[in-house]
């Protein structure tokens, strides 16, 4: 009897339809040709519990044909301990998920592998979150690798790439092909791409070109040069900031050969300061191949400013040291007196964070002192060094919690702290305690975020020194313990891993 058919009998009533308890021969069957038929309304609730039991039971499989696939290898690199174990537990049911790449590199450094009944979690957390793979792949083991092979989702941590994909899979799972190749193989990855360029839909060729930021190198010019010409805007915004990192492409050149048309200087004179003038960008009697976008509608400046902007943008920084022998301070400064500064300080801006370029960083950071956004962006652009001085000089000047302060840009900035630059981010957020002010609601919930940062060791350092008799203790204290508690998990996690 099937359950539909026991469903259709109770709805319409066993007054109006009586069930058929009659069985097949098979061991269903003969159960249910013992029930009395005449019993209606028994012998339709027995057969309903008879029959969900089988269901819930299931039946036997057919016979596969094909060969199970080969067993996997025995994994030469150890396992991790029981509290390990636990650990990683917590963080993939969701418990400050947000550790479990710093958990995954303390494992990869002590050369040992993930537990095997947590692959499958972790291979799903890889697939869906493409920063977690650098972390993930090391730590997989044998058993990790031979089991995405058996699953198209995790075709990223299959060390021999099947490319048949590119050529018959949904769009997610090529998009994470070439993301995986521009890691591994760039120049297969490019090429792949340019083989089918013109058949892709225009919405997935963004995301497509957006991947080739990844192992970005002199080779991409032609498939991004080919980009420029795409009849959707974001794809030629992309592309165009992509050769803009280049700088020998095309576009690069032609862009620093206008700007420095646009740009002169003037050297100090006796009595006299270097001076810096511009002029605006004449309109072009044919549209240019520039990849400059129209002004947004809601920016500040004019069109041609905005063109302006954008061809300073497109020129490396040193080009202005180079070609006027002085450094980015000095150059700042003679602008400053210019019709167009705001345009050369937004060009410049974008060009010092596409090309890393930290003396031109340093030399902007104290032009934007209530920008925390536009300061963290500078700010990442230090080495090591240099952020932290930056850091704890702006540490020291915005104690009184105005203008863009330390703490704000900390918080758009993942980095990890020295004890020195924890000990200073501490005592500020126990100042603003000791204030007896209300509660700053944003750096209680910074709080936590922060605690990534320290070294896990500064663990025990951190929890002494507050403020507990403070009025407003009550209000912050479970912000801190919370703070406390994750840089403990911290220290914890290592030394599981360590055991």
């Amino acid at each position: 009897m099937a359950w539909r058919e026991l469903v259709t009998c109770a709805l319409l009533g066993t007054e109006r339809q009586a069930p058929s308890v009659a069985g097949d021969e098979d061991a269903l069957g003969q159960v249910l040709g013992r029930l009395d038929e005449d019993d209606r309304e028994g012998a339709l609730l027995r057969a309903a519990g008879v029959v969900a039991l089988w269901r819930r039971a299931g039946r036997r499989l057919a016979d596969d044909p094909q060969s199970p696939p080969p067993p996997c290898e025995p994994d030469a690199a150890p396992g991790c301990g029981r509290l390990a174990r636990q650990h990683l537990a917590l963080l993939l049911q969701g418990h400050d998920a947000e550790l479990l790449p710093e958990w995954l590199e303390v494992l990869g450094a002590a050369g040992r592998r993930v537990p095997e009944d947590c692959l499958p979690a972790l291979l799903d957390a890889g697939a869906k979150q493409t920063a977690l793979r650098p972390a993930l792949l090391p730590v997989l083991g044998r058993r990790g690798r031979w089991l995405a092979r058996h699953n198209p989702a995790w075709s990223y941590a299959v060390e021999t790439i099947d490319e048949a994909i590119w050529q018959t899979g949904r769009f997610e799972e090529r998009l994470a092909l070439l993301r995986q190749l521009r890691v591994t193989q760039p120049e297969q990855g490019r090429e792949l791409l340019a083989a089918t360029w013109g058949e892709e839909l225009v919405r997935h060729r963004r995301e497509f070109i957006q991947a080739l930021a990844t192992g970005l190198n002199p080779a991409d010019e032609p498939l991004l040069d080919i980009a420029l010409d795409d009849r959707n805007g974001e794809v030629v915004r992309v592309a165009a900031d992509l050769l803009a990192r280049l700088p020998q492409s095309r576009l690069s050149r032609e862009l620093t050969a206008r700007a420095l048309r646009l740009l002169r200087f003037h050297p100090a004179g006796l009595l006299k300061r270097d001076r810096l003038e511009a002029d605006l960008p004449e309109e072009e009697p044919a549209p240019r191949r520039d990849g400059i976008a129209d002004p947004p509608s809601n920016g500040q400046l004019g069109e041609k400013a905005w063109r302006l902007s954008q061809i300073v943008a497109a020129t490396p920084p040193a080009t202005w040291c180079r070609e006027w022998r002085r450094t980015p301070a000095e150059i700042l400064a003679a602008s400053r007196d210019g019709e167009w500064r705001q345009a050369l300080l937004d060009g410049w801006v974008l060009a010092t964070q596409r090309h890393r370029d930290a003396d031109w960083a340093e030399a902007l950071l104290p032009l934007h002192p209530d920008h925390a956004t536009l300061t963290a962006a500078l700010a990442d652009v230090l080495p090591p060094a240099r952020f932290e001085a930056y850091l704890l000089a702006l540490l020291r000047e915005s104690s009184g919690g105005g203008r863009a302060s330390a703490l704000v840009v900390l918080s758009h900035v993942e980095r990890p702290w020295s004890v020195e630059l924890s000990r200073a981010v501490l005592e500020q957020v126990r100042q603003r305690i000791r204030q007896d002010k209300q509660p700053d609601w944003w750096l209680a919930s910074a709080l936590r975020g922060f605690a990534r940062w320290p070294p896990p060791e500064y663990s025990e350092e951190a929890a002494a020194g507050w403020p507990t008799e403070s009025r407003q203790w009550r209000q912050w204290e479970n912000a801190v313990n919370d703070f406390l508690d994750r840089l403990r998990l911290r220290r914890a996690m290592r030394e599981a891993i360590a055991q």
